[in-house]
């Protein structure tokens, strides 16, 4: 085989190597970004249970306080008894109390309805904490696989470009250029089989003249149509 084809046809073998690893590396942050928006939807569900509950909480108090407020006045009313001269005043006093004690029982109903949605909503709070405590190990742990995932990639990245200088080294400057044109016109693939006279870069015909001198891969040909590199390789030889 021409010396030329084969250094460029592993060239393409490199390149296509380091772009693999080029866009493994590009997608590293996007990968990071879904494992960091799992963790956040799972904190903003335990976030969201854990403000109910400190809402319940606070609500308690505040009737709780209502409720002490209510007991000091019955209290206050009650202490007013021995101030009572007529049976008519006393009437009016103790429907001052009826009316703030059924204030004070509907306080205690409140508090009570309160303490049990308290009860249902704590152990809604105890399961989210703890599935968020296990996804944020969970993805603090997938967070340092992929980090070490990236540092590998990027050495050997680094190895296959030390790889590729080398290869390169031996092609001519012609050559050189002509394969790095064809790179960016063609979407990384400047050098392709050609197969039973189809170009496997476009999937298009090779004029069979043109594919009868290139099977013998001494000369450096293109493909008509997507102007690729051509190379041919034979079938394997059966075992003797």
């Amino acid at each position: 085989m021409n010396d030329q084809l084969t250094r460029l046809i592993e060239l393409q073998k490199v390149d296509t190597e380091i772009f693999r690893l080029q866009h493994i590396l590009r997608e590293f942050p996007r990968r990071l970004k879904e494992t960091e928006i799992l963790l956040q939807e799972t904190e903003s569900s335990f976030q969201d249970i854990r403000q109910k509950f400190e809402a319940l909480e606070k609500r308690k108090r505040e009737k709780e306080t209502s409720l002490e407020d209510t007991a000091e006045k019955i209290r206050k009313l009650k202490s007013r008894t021995s101030d009572i001269k007529t049976n008519k005043e006393y009437q009016a006093l103790l429907g001052e109390i009826e009316a703030v004690e059924k204030e004070q029982w509907s306080i205690e109903d409140e508090i009570l309805t309160i303490m049990e949605a308290l009860e249902a909503v704590s152990k809604q709070t105890k399961s989210e904490e703890a599935k968020y405590k296990t996804d944020k190990a969970k993805v603090a742990e997938l967070k340092n696989k992929l980090e070490d995932e990236k540092s590998a990639t990027e050495r050997q990245l680094a190895e296959v470009q030390e790889t590729r200088s080398k290869t390169a080294e031996g092609v001519t400057k012609e050559n050189y250029y002509l394969y790095s044109t064809l790179v960016e016109a063609c979407s990384g693939l400047a050098v392709a089989e050609a197969k039973g006279e189809i170009c496997q870069g476009c999937n298009m015909n090779i004029p069979p003249q043109l594919f009868v001198e290139m099977k013998k891969n001494d000369e450096i040909f293109t493909c008509p149509q997507c102007r690729r590199i051509l190379y041919y390789n034979p079938p394997a030889e059966p075992p003797s």
